[in-house]
């Protein structure tokens, strides 16, 4: 067993600040202030919202807590600030906000000043990193923040049901924010006209604020423990895996032929060398993205000869055109893309069954390639029930009206986002694309001084839309196959895995252009060796190999992005608490399968409700392991080293020394 080191928290009030004491511990003086930049209307034309500072000044007992209000009124918002007290030994700040009318907002922050002389936090790789200037942790990154008073450090831990925390070091201070609300870590971008060509000049507009519906919450706990914690971090990914690669394949390129040879190694269904390779030969899953319709052809050729027994050049290459889309059954098509049967070629669509059961997300591209009022998107939507799909991609949202990222966001007769809500859409694509970088990792640890959102929740992004939509971000790689593969060599997906990163791929895995054409050299398929074949180019069988071995190795997870959002999102539910005798809990409001913990010290076992734990990893410098959670369950956490000695995660604290308490302010409001 742990020893008990229980004592219970005290707080007090001290010249206008929060005083927290625990047992023998230093005490922790903060300076309590709201940060808050809301309107209470949203034209599209004003400038955002500035941000006021509410210092909390004014606290009041209710029973035994400290409540506080801000002395200035919000229009719109009523935001309790809760100081609670807990007989084991930490304490608790509960931020409680209800909008009593339509609200727009744009930052809703609590900040929390320290007389703190250095911070620490977990890194998005999961590695205890000191902060020298700036931190930003949002979505998933740990937000566990480690306070070097003079003396004595103390642990704040808040929970992911914020936007993000962000830590500023200052010569004296140390800045805690914890955002309820934050539009920079919510980016919505969207096209501010509908244009003929998707080569049109158009524009891009930021969506600064979200909408609070009247009644509407928003809350969050941040925990503080006196003594410096071994953090217990939740990892993102199920099963111990270090990095997400999430493959999201655009329609624009498909055909019935190569889609077949993408998923089966070979167009030709009837060869026995279908399913033996390609995604389904390796076993691997995607978020496939199709038209529920293709549109009307596009125009024939306008070029025509009478028989000559000499063409010219122009005439020969038309001419090996019409040979190239006859053999492979690549119809033309027109800027849209329209013209290429898609879920309407009966095949295509018996093949998309057959992916779905294998483990594929089969979603919407829009509805159709071209513009389409809400009836087609309806129809559409209804068709994708089938595959369950929960996953929406726009395509060419600067010429589609209706794209969520152009007016579809909004209300009226372009409005899509009500739509998706009833369908029980959860994500859709931000159209936000990072450029083809060898650094796969969208998470790009190294700017741990801003945000960097990938997978988040968009709030509520106009009247009637939904509140519960979550946008993904991607890296575009419709780029020149050598290029393309040169993405993903095995240096780049190493650092991926060494970061704990993210990678979501917007990717055309099916580009098969004819020779000599435009965009010939960012051909990922290729003629086969039967006439009218496509098969995968080799290359991309090999970074398929490479995938599925370091699945197998369990280093790599390959999931849909429904997958993915989903466990994010259990996870994001998932509170880990230290316990005063050394362990700690972790509660599960949904269930998580295989969620997965890491500490930073190797060798260490691991007992679960008092039972040892078999799916334990020790590396260098950490200990991981991974256990399902049911809804509900509250899980009993103890660590052992290699000699079964029991393992603290909150170091007791030795008594105040003489120095600090001569330091303390003797202003008090008990």
């Amino acid at each position: 067993m742990f020893g008990d080191t229980t004592a219970r928290a005290e707080a007090s009030i001290v010249s206008e600040a929060v005083e927290l004491h625990s047992g023998q511990s230093e005490p922790l003086l903060l300076k309590v202030r709201l940060r808050v930049a809301a309107a209470s209307q949203n034209d599209g034309k004003s400038s955002p919202p500035p941000t006021s500072v509410l210092p909390l000044t004014n606290w009041k007992r209710d029973g035994e807590d400290w409540v506080s209000e801000p002395g200035s009124k919000l229009a719109g918002l009523q935001v309790k600030v809760r100081l609670r007290s807990q007989a084991d030994g930490h304490s608790e700040l509960l931020v409680e906000t209800k909008a009593t009318a339509p609200t727009w907002l744009r930052l809703l922050s609590l900040e929390l000043e320290s007389d703190s002389v250095g911070a620490e936090v977990g890194g998005r790789d999961l590695r205890p990193k000191k902060v020298t200037s700036r931190a930003a942790l949002s979505g998933l990154d740990p937000k566990w923040v480690i306070l070097r008073p003079d003396q004595k450090p103390w642990t704040i831990l808040v929970d992911d049901d914020v936007d993000g925390v962000k830590v500023q070091v200052l010569p004296s201070q140390v800045l805690v924010q914890a955002d309820l609300l934050s539009s920079e870590s919510r980016p919505f971008v969207f096209f501010q006209q509908c244009t003929d060509h998707w080569r049109a000049p158009n524009r891009k507009a930021s969506l600064e604020t979200r909408l609070l519906q009247e009644g509407e919450t928003l809350s969050t706990k941040i925990v503080a423990y006196a003594g410096g914690a071994m953090p217990l971090l939740k990892a993102r990914y199920p099963e111990g895996r270090q990095a997400a690669f999430v493959i999201t394949d655009h329609a624009d390129q498909t055909t019935s032929g190569t889609l077949h040879a993408l998923a089966g190694g070979t167009s030709l269904v009837s060869s026995p060398r279908f399913g033996k390779s390609g995604f389904l030969g390796k076993g691997l899953p995607m978020t496939k993205a199709l038209w529920f319709r293709s549109g009307e052809p596009a125009p024939a050729a306008s070029w025509a000869h009478p028989p000559r027994p000499v063409l010219s050049p122009f005439q020969k290459h038309m001419h090996s055109l019409v040979v190239y889309h006859s053999r492979y059954e690549r119809p033309q098509v027109d800027p849209s893309g329209a013209g290429r049967p898609q879920l309407d070629d009966p095949a295509l669509a018996e093949l998309t069954v057959r992916l779905h059961r294998a483990g594929w997300e089969i979603s919407p591209h829009s509805a159709t390639p071209q513009p389409d009022d809400r009836d087609s998107t309806e129809e559409a939507l209804r068709f994708f029930e089938q595959y369950n799909a929960k996953t929406w991609i726009d395509h060419q949202p600067y010429t589609n009206c209706e794209a969520l990222t152009n007016r579809g966001f909004q209300g009226g007769n372009e409005g899509i986002a009500d739509l998706l809500d009833r369908h029980k859409y959860r994500y859709a694509w931000s159209g936000i694309d990072v450029p083809a970088s060898p650094s796969l990792n969208l998470l790009a640890p190294q700017r741990i001084d801003q945000y960097v959102p990938v997978v988040y929740p968009s709030g509520r992004l106009s009247t009637g839309a939904p509140s519960n939509l979550w946008l993904f971000s991607t890296m575009m790689t419709y780029i020149e196959s050598s290029r393309f593969f040169a993405l993903y060599k095995k240096k780049s997906l190493d650092q991926l895995e060494k970061e704990r990163g993210l990678h979501i791929a917007h990717t055309y895995l099916e580009a098969f252009h004819p020779a000599g054409s435009k965009f010939a050299k960012r051909n990922l398929m290729q003629a086969g060796k039967v006439p009218g074949e496509i098969v995968p180019h080799p290359r991309l069988e090999q970074l398929l190999s490479q995938l599925q071995s370091r699945v197998a190795k369990g280093t790599l997870w390959v999931p849909t992005l429904q997958q993915l959002g989903d466990h994010f999102r259990a996870m994001g539910q998932v509170t880990v608490r230290l316990q005063n005798d050394g362990s700690a809990t972790v509660h599960a409001e949904t269930a998580v399968t295989a969620a997965t913990f890491v500490v930073p010290r190797p060798g260490l076992s691991v007992l679960i409700d008092g039972q040892p734990l078999q799916t334990v990893r020790s590396g260098k410098t950490e200990t991981m392991f991974y256990t399902d959670l049911a809804a509900g369950q509250t899980a009993k956490i103890e660590l052992r080293d290699a000699k079964q000695r029991p393992v603290h995660l909150l170091k007791p604290m030795g008594a105040p020394t003489l120095i600090a308490k001569s330091n303390r302010v003797h202003v008090v409001v008990r």
